[in-house]
């Protein structure tokens, strides 16, 4: 008898150990901003699967705001949505497979239905004007990470248990 509740708690235990591997704690995700030429890391914010966040800028070419919006799925990150004022060079001129254009409240336009999954997002941040990272209720100007004239790398790691 004794040896048989002995190999029920090990099997149990084998389950337990099984799904906390598979689905259970697997470490903490981060956000991570580095400098893409020195490897520098600017930032790691925590982040969860499904969280979204946003990248706010003005257009080099049409001089108009654009906000990129994505959400982290496994390890990369993934465009969702596209917000900007007008259309214009560098704009989208026609919808894509999937794709919806919704107009904004305040006039301008909202594309969503993208599912780009991106392993490594890079942003040139200019001299003179700012890219804005939205994160939660954060918003982080990429140029106080003393970056302007600087490619920023956006990627996701998991740290271990």
């Amino acid at each position: 008898m004794k040896h048989i509740r002995l190999i029920v708690a090990g099997a149990a235990l084998a389950v337990l150990a099984t799904f906390f591997f598979s689905f259970g704690h697997t470490g903490s995700l981060y956000l991570e901003l580095a400098n893409d030429s020195t490897g520098e890391v600017f930032l790691r914010h925590p982040v969860y699967q499904g969280q979204e966040f946003s990248v706010s800028f003005i257009h080099s070419v049409n001089q108009s705001p654009v906000n990129e919006i994505y959400v982290i799925k496994g390890n990369r990150i993934v465009l969702t949505a596209l917000e900007f004022e007008t259309f214009g060079a560098g704009m989208p001129t026609q919808l894509e497979p999937g794709h919806v254009l919704v107009r904004l409240p305040d006039g301008g336009m909202r594309i969503d239905g993208f599912d780009r999954a991106i392993a490594e997002l890079r942003y040139m941040v200019p001299r003179g004007t700012d890219i804005t990272l939205t994160i939660g209720a954060e918003q982080i100007s990429l140029s106080s990470m003393d970056a302007p004239g600087q490619t920023v790398r956006f990627s996701v790691f998991q740290r271990g248990f």
